[in-house]
């Protein structure tokens, strides 16, 4: 018997099962391959939370602060160990530049230079601090792998932050089970092919690399394996491979493929369940029917090749899933959705009468209008999240996204009218954007709130091998590759005749209190105390302890009766608090805490802490 196991590792998103397994389990089982799958990411999450320690507190409390948790411990306790330099720290300029605010173990920041450190192999191997070593062995995965008699290991490395938790694992595996071929893919190790393939050293955590798409050449691969024979097979790429495939890779015919399986994966506990309803991800196509926007990061060159799935086979998918899941949402993890896709795709479910709720990804195409989305809406969907990034036509013509300015605020408006909620992807301090440009962005979604349901920022970061990257003079940046560490995600570069990073972020801030001014639902605070404080009379006071490796910290938190939910102190705030709480007056208050936090830019801050703890007459009830 030859039976394959798939897994999802830590660290990564706890709302939604990723489609890479599922969608190899599908493909798989179809060719008659023995295979299972497990998500390691939710079961990790579920080991660090048994670290809290707070009686009143509930499993959902606690995983609420969870990452709070973390991030206190190994920013302040964890500061003495051999690896601490690797961890982001306010003490060091590149980390407080990151695009994750995350100071763990499975932050970028520590995986790519903990990947290119001399202590890479003694963390891997160190189960006093290595926390994916602690997991693995509480978890007894290698007695589950011969129990189940594994004979080859696929892990699925999404994203850079579980790469260090993917190698650990792998290390184990080859180190005391070396019968079972372990083999990594997906977005990351075709991302860095090059890079893995010259890094002879790491092939200690694993046998073969697939690249590219996997469903075919890890078929290909388990039917080498099984029949001991040493082959080349397309995207897959062994110690001694000489190419990376970057111009001879494999790419799958999506009609050929069968529903994604997600038989083994507890989709009860994932955290994106709609209405309590089931919800998977699901894909229509691959590769971006578009495909020229130069600072794409979830398409990295060369671009797959767009193809879509026949509309009646994809309403086959969904109604194969519904019966088997009983799933009531599906999140499209497209690209983008084109406006032909969409329309064949919801004129299929209307006709074979398919009762599903869906969430999908876009581009403000001209294609789409009232008419489509309204038979779209019909359909199920209920939400698209639009690559708007900005409203300027210069840099829209700059980074090839093909957008007008009326074409785009005709779309917004059309498909909310339909009924469809319209959510924008928004990019702020992008190459060559000055402030005045970042401000007509801002204008334009203030101007046009009533229609937009959601607005997510992201600030521009340069990743590797986009157009950007690969040809930043036209662009007007400039970045010192020699300076960057093999691994490296988020590029450090310079914005030569745009704004800084700063700016972006206060472009942002501007929005937001903007938005504000009115009493719309969608108000996001940049202060978070204030909504704390406006929760007074209905919060107690309560605090946990959080021990990993040897350390512990302590979190003091507000607890609101009316949704039970958490919200964490910092420091500071419950300074504050506690200040208030012994009779001071706000003078008092604010001269004490003002002395002791006098760094630059924060008295500003402290200020409205103080003045709006005291107009919301915030008394912790006991």
């Amino acid at each position: 018997m030859f039976r394959v196991l798939l897994c999802i590792p830590p660290d990564y998103d706890y709302n939604f099962p990723t489609l890479g397994t599922p969608a190899l389990c599908g493909f798989l089982k179809k060719k008659g391959i023995d295979v299972i799958q497990i998500d390691l990411n939710l079961g990790y999450r579920d080991f660090l939370i048994t670290h809290i320690q707070s009686s009143p507190l509930t499993y959902a409390q606690k995983k609420s602060l969870l990452k709070i948790c973390l991030k206190k411990l190994f920013s302040e306790k964890l500061k003495d160990r051999y690896y601490s330099h690797f961890l982001p720290s306010d003490n060091n300029e590149t980390s407080l530049e990151l695009a994750y605010d995350n100071n763990t173990n499975s932050s970028f920041f520590f995986t790519e230079n903990l990947l290119s450190s001399e202590y890479l192999w003694q963390y891997l191997e160190d189960e006093d601090e290595n926390t994916f070593y602690q997991f693995y062995k509480q978890k007894d995965i290698l007695g589950f792998l011969e129990k189940k008699e594994i004979k080859l290991l696929g892990i699925s490395i999404i994203s850079p932050s579980q790469a260090i938790a993917s190698l650990t694992l792998g290390f184990l595996v080859k180190k005391y089970l070396p019968h079972i071929h372990v083999s990594i893919g997906g977005q990351w190790p075709t991302l860095y092919r090059k890079v893995l393939l010259e890094r002879k050293d790491l092939f200690n955590c694993f046998d073969s690399i697939i690249v590219f798409e996997g469903e075919t050449p890890l078929y290909r691969l388990v039917e080498a394996l099984k029949d001991k024979k040493d082959t080349f097979i397309p995207n897959v790429i062994f110690k001694n491979t000489k190419t990376d495939f970057s111009n001879n890779h494999t790419e799958e015919n999506l009609n050929e493929l069968p529903c994604p399986d997600f038989d083994g994966l507890f989709l009860e506990e994932y955290e994106g369940k709609d209405m309590d309803l089931i919800t998977l991800t699901f894909e229509t196509s691959r590769g971006c029917y578009w495909s020229k926007c130069a600072y794409c990061v979830d398409l990295p060159l060369p671009k797959p090749t767009y193809r879509r799935k026949t509309p009646i086979l994809v309403v086959r998918d969904i109604k194969e899933l519904k019966q088997k899941y009983n799933v009531g949402y599906l999140m499209l993890s497209d690209p983008g959705v084109s406006p032909r896709q969409m329309l064949e795709v919801a004129k299929e479910i209307l006709k074979q009468r398919i009762e599903i709720s869906w969430w999908c990804m876009a581009r403000l195409d001209p294609g789409f209008n009232y008419d489509l989305f309204k038979i779209a809406k019909e359909a199920g969907l209920k939400q698209i999240n639009f690559g708007f990034e900005t409203a300027n036509e210069r840099l829209c013509k700059l980074l090839d996204k093909g957008y007008r300015k009326e074409s785009t605020l005709r779309i917004i408006k059309d498909c909310h009218k339909a009924g469809i909620k319209v959510g924008l992807q928004t990019m702020l301090g992008l190459p060559q954007e000055t402030f005045e440009e970042g401000l007509e962005t801002v204008d334009f979604l203030i101007r046009n709130k009533g229609f937009i349901e959601d607005v997510i920022f992201n600030t521009y970061y340069l990743t590797p091998e986009n157009f950007i990257y690969r040809n930043p003079k036209k662009y007007g940046i400039e970045y010192a590759e020699t300076r960057c560490l093999p691994f490296t995600f988020f590029i450090p570069f310079r914005n030569i005749q745009g704004m800084s990073m700063q700016q972006a972020v206060n472009l942002e801030n501007i929005y937001w209190l903007l938005l504000g001014k009115d009493k719309s639902k969608n108000r996001k605070s940049i202060f978070s105390l204030e909504k704390k404080f406006s929760l007074a009379k209905d919060v107690s006071e309560g605090f946990l302890e959080f021990s990993l490796n040897r350390e512990s910290v302590r979190i003091d938190y507000l607890y609101n009766r009316l949704n039970q939910s958490c919200l964490w102190l910092k420091d500071y705030e419950k300074e504050i608090l506690d200040l208030i709480k012994k009779g001071l007056s706000l003078k008092e208050v604010y001269a004490g805490l003002s002395l002791k936090y006098s760094q630059d830019g924060f008295l500003e801050k402290l200020s409205f802490f103080i003045e709006e703890a005291y107009r919301e007459k915030f008394l912790i009830k006991k």
